[in-house]
């Protein structure tokens, strides 16, 4: 682990100036995910095994003035023993390249819809909450770009998401209905091409 930071850190600090604008009519294809084990609390007498999680994140963006891009985002998000879920989101986004710097700072924002969500902190654990396209998804985010080359970028973000839905259950005997709303915070690393 220590000699990835070394090795991020040495190409941070030895990247060239990149012609990186963001600017009108740039195009940039960003890419995040994780993967790992999620092993629930059991006890002696009921044990649970762990479960394996995967989740992968595709978000292009236009820049449709200086600075400004509009990003749509696709999240796939799965786990053993459970059913996929995914998202699709529309994120409206500000990055901020700081003169004579490597790095750009962006701020976004935006909705869409979900059948599931991760939890808890998006971590990677796919809970099922709808087996519709109807959660509610509210996205917030800000973040720094670092400039590695002309056109590669390494991203990392503070991300916070709600999940809004309601549970309706209806059968000969007895109708259910209730609101749940759930909130995720979470760090994003993935990284970036401006095409």
């Amino acid at each position: 682990m220590k000699s990835l930071i070394a090795m991020i850190s040495m190409l941070l600090l030895t990247a060239s100036l990149s012609n990186a604008q963001f600017k009108e009519g740039d195009v940039e294809l960003s890419f995040s995910g994780s993967i790992g084990s999620w092993s629930p609390p059991s006890t002696p007498d009921y044990k649970i095994e762990s479960e394996n999680y995967a989740s992968f994140y595709i978000v292009p963006g236009y820049y449709v003035v200086n600075g400004l891009s509009i990003e749509p985002e696709l999240g796939l998000m799965a786990m053993e023993k459970s059913k996929p879920g995914q998202y699709v989101l529309m994120n409206l986004s500000y990055t901020y390249l700081i003169p004579d710097s490597k790095i750009g700072c962006f701020v976004r924002a935006g909705y869409g819809l979900a059948n599931a969500f991760e939890y808890p902190f998006g971590n990677g654990i796919v809970v099922p909450a709808s087996d519709k396209f109807n959660v509610g998804v509210l996205n917030l985010g800000a973040g720094a770009k670092f400039l590695i080359s002309s056109n590669v970028l390494i991203r990392a973000e503070f991300n916070f998401k709600q999940h809004s839905w309601t549970y309706e259950y209806n059968s000969t005997y007895y109708s259910y209905s209730a609101d749940y709303k759930e909130s995720t915070l979470g760090v994003v690393l993935g990284f970036s091409i401006l095409l």
